[in-house]
């Protein structure tokens, strides 16, 4: 059973970093579009990233449970009930709310007339911004309470 709960371990870690690592670099790859041409690029990159970040989100979740199934008392430790509960608060944010915003700026950005980004880009690319920041600070906490395992 401890060979099992390694094995799902390896693949929880491995998860981590394809759907932490691909949330985290994605708002870098978007403030490097300074034209039409270069955000256009940013979003094919980033809706190839995004596939790598659904991936890993999902081998979390249900590593994370399988795990806890083979150790019943990870469902009775705070640390564990408030990671499930960050990474729910995140899925949302992540799933729908950045997603909508984003196919709106590309579409922005196909009626584009030169290679300046337009203003409305800009002020949908502030509205984002929010977003992204709190879906960062909440998988930091999420990973602090995973290494640490505080309470």
């Amino acid at each position: 059973m401890d060979i099992l709960f390694l094995l799902v371990l390896v693949l929880h870690i491995l998860g981590a970093i394809c759907g932490l690592g691909a949330t985290f670099a994605s708002p870098f790859i978007m403030k490097g579009a300074r034209n039409v041409r270069t955000a256009t690029y940013a979003h094919a990159v980033n809706a190839r990233i995004e596939k790598l970040a659904k991936m890993g989100s999902i081998t979390l979740l249900v590593t994370g449970l399988i795990m806890a199934i083979i150790h019943p008392y990870l469902f009775t430790t705070g640390w564990y009930i408030v990671s499930i509960i960050l990474y729910i608060l995140t899925q949302p944010i992540v799933a729908y709310f950045i997603p909508k915003h984003t196919k709106t700026l590309v579409s922005i950005l196909a009626t584009a007339k030169d290679d300046e980004l337009p203003s409305e880009y800009i002020q949908v690319m502030k509205k984002i911004a929010p977003l992204t920041v709190t879906t960062q600070v909440l998988l930091v906490i999420l990973v602090v309470f995973m290494v640490f395992k505080p309470f």
